[in-house]
């Protein structure tokens, strides 16, 4: 599962990691987010392919995907808090996802994300992120819908998840699960549409563990009354009871 996660980074910053230009776009940096949850259905950067010209662009979606036959707006509320994930396994086959699967691959910056560990009856929070890149990719999916009401057109995604490996499942301990990071030389292999569904299904798999790290962080992430958005929620915290 993947419903919490860190891009601490600006527009431009995320721009230069994947050589996109951002003038055409006409963007404007958006807020850091130290931490976002997948509920609160923020717009959030994503990486897509330029279907013209094959060129990078950035784009602010919603998190929450919206199939583009959903019929009403109270449909698609309701759907798209049950749509922040894919399964690596269905994505291609679910109808809520199969077309944004085979026409719609885009990549979800990312510099980390939150999970959960359950012991002895209560969950820990835990931050986990890569060891040899500060800022990488979710392999996500993203669609298109129409609010005939208004005529407002939703742009929307999903961030793919996979079995946990080694330490995402020592954390993630319950679901065993975590979101597909994807290693750079696989992100151009994902965005291309022209190759076989199959090959690009084979990339939506686990990242070896000795590529990441993760530790345990504060309950500033759960807090009801404090804005967890701030860079104090990515410090360290040890729990006592989990040495």
């Amino acid at each position: 599962m993947c419903y919490h996660y860190s891009i601490a980074r600006t527009a431009e910053e995320i721009a230069r990691k994947y050589k996109i230009d951002l003038k055409p776009a006409g963007i404007r940096p958006e807020p850091l987010y130290y931490h976002v949850n997948g509920f609160d259905h923020k717009y959030l950067p994503v990486v897509l392919q330029d279907y013209k010209s094959g060129d990078l662009k950035l784009e602010f979606m919603q998190w929450g995907l919206v199939p583009g036959w959903v019929k009403g707006e109270e449909q698609a509320l309701k759907m798209r808090s049950v749509m922040l994930n894919a399964r690596a396994e269905t994505a291609d086959s679910k109808p809520g996802f199969r077309a944004a699967f085979t026409y719609r691959p885009c990549l979800v910056p990312a510099t980390g994300y939150f999970e959960w560990m359950h012991f002895k009856g209560k969950k820990y929070p835990y931050y986990l992120f890569m060891t040899s890149y500060d800022l990488f990719s979710f392999a996500g999916i993203w669609e298109e819908w129409v609010n005939h009401g208004t005529g407002e057109i939703l742009r929307s995604f999903s961030i793919i998840t996979c079995p946990a490996n080694e330490l995402a499942s020592g954390i993630h301990n319950t679901k065993k699960r975590m979101p597909v990071i994807m290693e750079p030389d696989s992100e151009t292999m994902w965005l291309d549409t022209n190759r076989r569904k199959q090959d690009r299904k084979l990339l939506l798999r686990p990242l070896p563990a000795g590529k990441m790290d993760a530790y345990s962080v504060g309950r500033l992430i759960t807090s009801r009354d404090k804005e967890s958005n701030v860079p104090e929620v990515l410090a360290r915290y040890d729990f006592p009871e989990l040495s």
